[in-house]
């Protein structure tokens, strides 16, 4: 429990005067809940007497007991009102804090987290911790005070029955530290039974195309049933141990409450205690046994949270390897690009990635990156937008390290279309829309567009630029998503564009037209293209090919086709691919 407080230190300290209210309500309802016992001693002594009429009970007695309850009732309302604020406040910046550390994260972070996990944790851990930070931990902590209250009460009517009939009480807290082990065991297989049943539903979604073209509907239902059969019975678990121990609570507060009387009408019997007290008395054991029970099932939910609080910790505590340096600056433009000695390997590795890269690029040239697959080709790009750390060599810009800029600015300088294409569940004017640093207009959108060559299917689209393109874009082809990332990447019109392999699901005459888009209109501005496919990158002001992260050759299409090296024969064999192509399309 300290340690998650300690965990909560930075919310506790913000919301302070919260916390203290609530505890400051809580006591003053320990405080009020005692006296309706008052009423009912009250009211026996006087049956016991035999001094009630009509005239006390309703003013002495009714009266009295009336105005407590409605003490109690504003007292409690009050209480319930601060912790549900608390409880929004909380989950609000647990939700934030979560996505911060997620959005700073380097590509080494989601290469050990699933996205089917992180959003399993995001949701059920997330809500487990707010639940405790804002509700359980301040109720265990006011069960514990309505115990001290009570039992205070208790001392002072009588000490020996006092002692005597909680003597069996201690039990439940005894069953809770046996439980704890148990419940934080179970709560850790549930969790992660979650996450990995979290990451199937995510993949079934996601790829729910290609697991209808191949016939994989039945497969991939008794996967997604057996990860959900795996949960339900890790949850049945903990259901069983509640199953089992709750009766325990309750038999041990009905012994505790048999002693009680047993002792109390000996007490009673040889006149060492009024009947109206030990009424009072009863009363306030009734009252004592509902908090031990409530903190029993509040420990073993807090036991629960600790296991989501360490999952959460697991994100929270996870840095980036690319942060920036305190003296690091805005990055105002992007003139030229020196990778020297370069040298690159992913953690867990056991060979370099890029190896002693020697490249310089100068402001409007146009850079062709060729090579085999797993050559290094997106290793290389993904270095000149900060995604990955720099770890042998130095890559310069403008001359200066790139330590020494800003990130943010960095990015801002560069417009990058990745392998993957990132589309939005929006429309197509508003995924285009993402790519403008300003409020881009329509007209600008549509030029974007018409340069990505992706005009002609507007025209096909049921609501034209209004068109949802749906999750993933999923109801584009392949060839339109390339266009529709490559139309954002014109529009933001950085200093640098980079085409990642990203016309590799087009044609040959719309790849024409989109190179033809970046002559005209980056015309004096620096583009790298990633290609497969070596007509994308002719034009070229240099090319470089790379094999096993090294760059075996470098040249402009002319002098590499003069070379005879594995450029000139993998274009050959191309244009060889190209014509048959043609040839059976004709006949």
């Amino acid at each position: 429990m300290f340690g998650f407080l300690k965990r909560m230190f930075w919310f506790i300290k913000k919301n302070w005067y919260f916390y203290v209210l609530i505890l400051i309500v809580g006591i003053l309802i320990s405080l009020l809940n005692l006296l309706p016992a008052n009423v009912i001693a009250s009211l026996t002594g006087h049956i016991e007497d035999n001094d009630v009429d009509v005239n006390f009970i309703l003013l002495n007695i009714l009266g009295y007991y009336l105005v407590v309850m409605f003490l109690i009732y504003i007292v409690s309302t009050t209480k319930r009102v601060l912790q549900n604020r608390l409880k929004v406040r909380l989950f609000y910046a647990l939700q934030v804090r979560y996505m911060e550390n997620i959005l700073v994260q380097d590509a080494s972070f989601f290469e050990r987290f699933q996205s089917g996990d992180l959003l399993t944790r995001a949701l059920g851990d997330v809500k487990s911790v707010n639940f405790s930070g804002s509700t359980r931990l301040l109720n265990i902590m006011l069960e514990f005070i309505t115990i001290v209250v009570t039992f205070t009460a208790m001392m002072i009517i009588s000490v020996p029955l006092t002692l005597l009939s909680v003597i069996p009480l201690p039990i439940i807290f005894f069953t809770n530290f046996y439980l704890k082990r148990k419940v934080k065991r179970n709560w850790t297989l549930v969790r992660e039974k979650s996450s990995l049943m979290g990451n199937v539903i995510l993949e079934s979604i996601t790829n729910v195309r290609t697991i209808r073209a191949f016939s994989k509907e039945e497969e991939s239902y008794q996967k997604n049933l057996k990860y959900s059969k795996d949960v339900y019975e890790m949850e049945k678990r903990n259901l069983k141990l509640s199953v089992l121990f709750q009766p325990i609570f309750n038999s041990v507060t009905a012994v505790s409450t048999i002693i009680a009387y047993a002792i109390g009408s000996y007490y009673i019997i040889h006149n060492n205690l009024d009947i109206n007290m030990f009424v009072k008395f009863t009363v306030y054991l009734g009252m004592l046994a509902s908090p031990l029970t409530n903190i029993g099932n509040l420990l073993n939910n807090f036991y629960q949270s600790l296991i989501s609080a360490e999952r959460l910790n697991e994100v929270y505590d996870s840095k980036s390897s690319v942060v920036d340096e305190e003296e690091s600056r805005p990055l105002n433009h992007i003139k030229t690009i020196e990778f020297k000695d370069f040298s690159f390997k992913y953690q867990g590795d056991n060979f370099n990635a890029l190896n002693d890269i020697d490249l310089t690029i100068k402001e409007g040239q146009t850079l062709g990156i060729v090579g085999k697959t797993g050559s290094g080709k997106s290793t290389l790009v993904r270095q000149l937008v900060r995604q990955l750390p720099i770890i042998t060599g130095t890559l310069f810009i403008n001359g200066e390290k790139i330590e020494d800029f800003k990130q943010e600015t960095i990015r801002e300088r560069v417009s990058y279309v990745p392998q993957e294409h990132i589309l939005f569940s929006r429309s197509v004017y508003d995924n285009v829309k993402l790519g403008s640093t300003t409020d881009a207009n329509e007209e600008e959108v549509l030029n974007a567009v018409a340069l990505a060559d992706f005009s002609k299917d507007i025209a096909a689209l049921p609501e034209g630029l209004k068109t949802i393109v749906g999750e993933y874009g999923v109801t584009l082809s392949g060839g339109q998503k390339q266009r529709l990332a490559i139309a954002r990447a014109f529009l933001k019109n950085s200093d640098i564009l980079i085409l990642d392999d990203s016309l590799s699901a087009v044609d040959g005459t719309t790849e024409a037209n989109i190179i033809n888009s970046l002559k005209h209109f980056r015309s004096g501005k620096t583009n790298i293209i990633v290609a497969h496919r070596l007509s994308a990158v002719m034009g070229a002001d240099l090319i470089i090919v790379l094999d096993h992260g090294e760059i075996v050759e470098r040249g402009t299409h002319e002098e590499l086709m003069a070379k005879k090296g594995w450029y000139y024969h993998q274009f050959i064999s191309q244009q060889m691919d190209d014509k048959e192509d043609l040839t059976n399309e004709q006949e």
